[in-house]
């Protein structure tokens, strides 16, 4: 697998903001081939190239885990299918609860058998295939182009999932006042604020 980095932090967005985990962020996105409008303010371009970070099998990665809980990002973590699944399931074996972070633009792989699986989908769509299966969280991040229809029709197709809308921080305050409108609006909604960027951490 390629790897950008291991890391110990506090998780910083969504319904686990504040809860430790052990962060493995896999290199490889497809949002500039599929035309995702994220590309503008991602806060990680690194993880775009699928070349970069180095070669790591799942074990190797396994051994560096240290917290209770694990979150796989990217990148897009689903574009390495197969080595995933036997990550998540070396995990697991060793005890850990894993989490998934997706743009939800590719299906999860057959065998995945994940703790908590984080859909983030992207504009201008908003897509998220029809394959993706399990969705614990929708996570949506507030630009002023987004209108709470968009949200809305997320919602509606993965009424298990808790949805989290988090301000675009290239557009606060601005964005931070539509996501506060939004929720107000929608109660049974929630505020994500990256918290680590809020406390300085990784």
């Amino acid at each position: 697998m390629r790897v950008l980095e291991i890391f110990n932090s506090l998780q910083g967005e969504g319904v686990w903001s504040g809860v430790p985990m052990t962060f493995v962020r896999l290199a490889g996105c497809n949002a500039p081939q599929v035309g995702l409008g994220c590309v503008r303010w991602c806060d990680t371009p690194g993880s775009w190239d699928p070349s970069a970070g180095r070669a790591m099998s799942p074990a190797e990665i396994a051994r560096r885990v240290s917290l209770p809980r694990v979150c796989v990002t990217g990148g897009e973590p689903l574009l390495q299918g197969e080595e995933l699944r036997v990550l998540v399931s070396t995990l697991r074996a060793g005890g850990a609860r894993v989490h998934l972070e997706t743009n939800g633009t590719l299906p999860l792989p057959a065998g995945l058998a994940l703790d908590w699986v984080t859909v983030s989908p992207k504009p201008p769509a908003y897509t998220v295939s029809a394959g993706i299966g399990r969705v614990d969280e929708i996570k949506v991040v507030v630009q002023k182009d987004l209108q709470a229809d968009v949200v809305q029709a997320l919602a509606a197709t993965h009424p298990e999932a808790l949805v989290s809308l988090q301000p675009e921080a290239g557009e606060a305050p601005g964005s931070t006042l539509q996501a506060i409108e939004l929720v107000m609006a929608h109660p049974h909604w929630r505020l994500s604020l990256q918290l680590h960027k809020l406390l300085g951490l990784r």
